[in-house]
């Protein structure tokens, strides 16, 4: 236990149950192969823990903005990039338990859940509240849609056939990565895998967004 030491001091919380920060970094495969629990139950009430503090903080924070910017905005706070983003500053790596040949892609957001659920679990609400909004603040204060790289993709390319394509599925059932190809006018312009097809799709989009700039600068 001593090691998560330092997690709790990235995190901003003292566990008076430590078994419940344990628990939190335990990926699936650490867990089956140590037959202990893993961070999935965590993961689902920390992703609705978030979803909540994420939607009062932004309707607090934009008085007068309409639904669709408040839900594009909760959506990108809480998206894969941010989640992951916020782990990584936070050195969430160090701690997490996984199995060496296990991507770490999707791990450090269910992770980031999971601890979220777990900060809950032992002090409340308060303190929950104040990690996420402490870890997320700087994807709180951004332009709804800043990143939905996908619907920027569109307005970049009007009058184009975009179709998005799963090309293959990996990993367990419980944990699949699913691999995507973007295809612009007949033509397969990127690929990206992710643990959802939606972060997969906007991963490709991003890479799209990336190659027209570059055929601009270049023009």
């Amino acid at each position: 236990m001593k090691e998560l030491k330092g997690l709790e001091k990235a995190v901003g919380y003292v566990f008076k149950d430590k078994n419940l920060l344990l628990t939190a970094v335990t990926h699936p495969t650490y867990a089956n192969e140590h037959r202990t629990e893993s961070y999935q139950r965590l993961e689902y009430l920390g992703d609705a823990i978030l979803d909540f503090v994420v939607a009062e903080d932004l309707f607090a924070r934009f008085p007068g903005a309409d639904e669709g910017y408040l839900t594009k905005s909760r959506e990108h706070a809480v998206s894969h990039e941010p989640l992951e983003a916020a782990a990584k500053k936070l050195g969430f790596e160090k701690y997490l338990k996984i199995l060496p040949n296990v991507s770490k892609d999707k791990a450090l957001e269910d992770m980031f859940e999971a601890v979220v659920a777990a900060v809950y679990l032992d002090g409340g609400m308060e303190p929950a509240k104040r990690f996420i909004l402490v870890a997320l603040e700087e994807f709180l204060d951004v332009k709804a849609g800043a990143r939905d790289y996908k619907s920027r993709l569109n307005e970049a390319l009007p009058q184009a056939k975009v179709i998005y394509r799963e090309i293959a599925r990996s990993g367990p059932p419980h944990d699949p990565v699913f691999e995507i190809e973007l295809e612009i006018d007949g033509n397969p312009v990127a690929t990206a895998s992710a643990g959802s097809k939606k972060k997969a799709e906007q991963k490709c989009a991003s890479i799209a967004l990336k190659a027209l700039k570059n055929d601009k600068k270049r023009g």
